[in-house]
């Protein structure tokens, strides 16, 4: 702007507005109170009093001072809190749990919406909406959105293991993968009954499910796959000794592994890596919190089993469960389904325990193709009887059929 015009008052109006905006809005930064939070990444963009919507995504009203209103009763609007990923400012909601339908993706009883901005792995790779099942294990982050929805930021779905067979029993539907006990259950379901009967020693499996406090299994899916040349398990550490540690029935060799955590028995850990000569060798060892989640998440929805000692000390998952006691119809090794807040050293402050009492197991095929051989039978159709006729009646006098006769000149008169 030239200098000569600031001088004497000759510069377009528009700037003069800009001019005066600008600075307004230092003026008010300056006043701002000390302890104001920032609103970042919010879609709607919308901030309560005293909160300053940073606009990331266009859409939003940004800095407009309008306080964030909710008819749920959640409390959002104008109490200082962070507005993020939805701009409801009531922090993070953090699920660990199994799929049990979609529309919405529906996990421990809860209805999450998604698009085509939520970031899905599976196992640490990229994943893709389509790669979700029923009867998966996910771990996401689901922030509520203006009108109170969930809605995923990123999920991640978690087999418990994937390698091959080394045992299988189809009586007691139970077999060994990579050192891991899992139980299936059939529940008399034919299909499902036939699907596993297929399976063999050397088959590579994935498995989506929970451990018990014994260090089982339980599978909520089973899915025959490719071999893609990696293998992984999934579990807390039993025992460690040297460069190795053990893993339910699978003692792991760390020396050679590209990237290792340090671990001590307890601990939950994330190992990947591959088969040589029919020996596990991990690449990956990663150390896992019960509560993988940041300081964003304020509440848990948590699935896992009870444990024995729960009248005492209840933990599921390994994680601690405070504030409430387990109800009565509830007993040990019962799977259930945690809901409460994060304290800030990762115990759940509990407000309910409720008991899923369906478990979903899942078979299918490499590429969700069923092979001949585990096809059910072709049902054969009966052979159509053919009715007999009457017989006929000896000297029946069968009446000859009148013949009618068209009148060949005959007209309606016209009228």
């Amino acid at each position: 702007m030239d200098e000569n015009r600031v001088r004497t008052g000759r510069f377009p109006l528009r700037h003069a507005v800009v001019a005066s905006l600008a600075l307004a809005l230092l003026s008010g930064c300056a006043s701002a109170p000390t302890n104001q939070r920032t609103a970042s990444l919010s879609d709607d963009g919308i901030s309560g009093t005293g909160i300053v919507a940073q606009n990331v995504s266009g859409d939003g009203i940004s800095g407009t001072g309008i306080v964030a209103s909710y008819d749920g009763g959640d409390g959002i609007g104008g109490t200082g809190v962070v507005a993020h990923m939805g701009g409801d400012g009531i922090g993070g909601t953090g699920i660990i749990g199994t799929i049990s339908g979609f529309g919405s993706i529906i996990v421990n009883g809860l209805k999450l919406e998604y698009n085509n901005k939520t970031a899905v792995e599976s196992d640490g790779r990229p994943a893709t909406l389509s790669d979700l099942k029923i009867g998966q294990v996910i771990e996401g982050v689901a922030w509520r959105d203006a009108r109170g929805d969930l809605r995923l930021e990123q999920l991640e779905i978690r087999h418990a293991v994937t390698g091959p067979i080394s045992s299988i029993d189809h009586d007691k539907e139970h077999l060994v993968v990579l050192g891991q006990t899992v139980r299936v259950n059939l529940a008399g379901d034919n299909n499902q009954k036939t699907a596993f009967a297929a399976l063999k020693v050397g088959d590579l499996v994935r498995v989506s499910g929970l451990r018990m406090e014994d260090g089982v299994i339980i599978a909520s899916r089973l899915d025959q796959t490719d071999d893609d040349g990696r293998v992984l398990v999934r579990g807390p550490v039993t025992a460690t000794t040297g460069n190795a540690v053990t893993i339910g029935g699978l003692t792991v060799d760390l020396s050679s592994a590209a990237l290792a955590d340090t671990l001590e028995t307890g601990n939950r850990a994330f190992v990947a890596g591959r088969m040589l000569a029919d020996t596990f060798s991990a690449d990956v060892v990663v150390a896992k919190a019960g509560l993988p989640f940041d300081e964003r998440v304020t509440e848990v929805y948590l699935e896992g089993y009870v444990p024995s000692d729960a009248s005492s000390s209840l933990s599921v998952q390994g994680v601690p469960v405070m504030g409430i006691d387990l109800p009565s119809d509830i007993k040990p090794g019962d799977r259930v389904v945690v809901t409460g807040q994060v304290s800030v050293d990762g115990v759940i402050a509990a407000r309910e325990i409720s008991q899923v009492r369906t478990v979903i197991t899942v078979l299918r095929p490499s590429q969700l193709v069923r092979p001949a051989r585990i096809r059910p039978t072709t049902i054969q159709r009966p052979e159509r009887i053919e009715r007999p006729r009457p017989a006929e009646r000896p000297n029946a006098i069968i009446p000859e059929r009148p013949q009618r006769e068209r009148p060949g000149d005959f007209r309606p008169p016209m009228v």
